[in-house]
């Protein structure tokens, strides 16, 4: 009698297997997770920008247009013109003459007014030196290691 119970128990209406029904029930729950998340996108249409949106953007944009406009014009906008991959702001350090670790050589070159005397150390590791005098003709002595300038010595 038990085994008879057992039967009893794993069939259900209409004399499926309860695997039968728990296979459908799967498929169809798959089949409305997907209509659900592909109908829903489908449904919504875009709604148009509000004007005073559009309008924020464009006087932004010409704003941008003017400040860059302007800058062109600069000493230091005409260095970014030959330099376009440094950014504006060193850029315009390089122009005031200031020069900080972290330059390149080429842009310490461009910051200072001469470079008198450069200073090679023996060694792959080692540092060059460059002893330069700056725009208000203060000696400088600029270490580097490989391309990047480590420290300043006034």
């Amino acid at each position: 009698m038990a085994e008879e119970e057992r039967k009893k128990f794993l069939r259900l209406p209409g004399n499926r297997s309860a695997l039968l029904w728990g296979s459908l029930a799967i498929l169809l729950s798959a089949v409305l997770l997907l209509w659900l998340f592909f109908a829903d996108g489908k449904s919504q249409k875009p709604r148009p920008i509000p004007a005073e949106v559009l309008s924020k953007i464009d006087q932004e944009k010409a704003d941008a247009q003017k400040a860059h406009a302007d800058f062109i014009q600069t000493p230091a906008g005409k260095l970014w013109q030959k330099y376009p991959y440094w950014s504006p702001e060193i850029c315009q350090r390089i122009i005031d003459g200031q020069v900080s670790p972290g330059m390149s050589m080429d842009q310490a070159k461009e910051a200072v007014d001469r470079v008198v005397e450069v200073r090679k150390k023996k060694g792959e590791k080692q540092p060059t030196e460059w002893v330069a005098e700056g725009r208000n003709k203060e000696k400088l002595i600029l270490k580097f290691e490989g391309n990047a300038l480590v420290e300043v010595k006034k």
